[in-house]
């Protein structure tokens, strides 16, 4: 795992716990990205890392907590916020 600086992307497995990242894009069928949607989770959305790989990880979105997934969470691609 590494720190992600300067607008490159990775998955959000990859980045540590404590990081803020910006929510760039999203892979995945139909129905993940419906469930990802109905979380809080899409496109431009800032998510706060409080427990990552290896594992599940749990990121915060505005006041709620939400588990991923590792699977799930190297098909959300973010950037870290500045």
């Amino acid at each position: 795992m590494a720190d992600r600086k300067g607008g490159s992307m990775a998955p959000l497995a990859q980045f540590h716990k404590g990081a803020r990242v910006i929510i760039q894009d999203i892979q995945g069928g139909p129905h993940f990205i419906y469930r990802l949607h109905a979380l809080g989770l899409f496109r431009g959305k800032s998510i706060e890392i409080l427990k990552g790989s290896p594992g599940p990880m749990l990121v915060k979105v505005g006041n709620f907590r939400i588990g991923l997934g590792h699977k799930q969470a190297m098909k959300i691609f973010c950037s870290a916020e500045e």
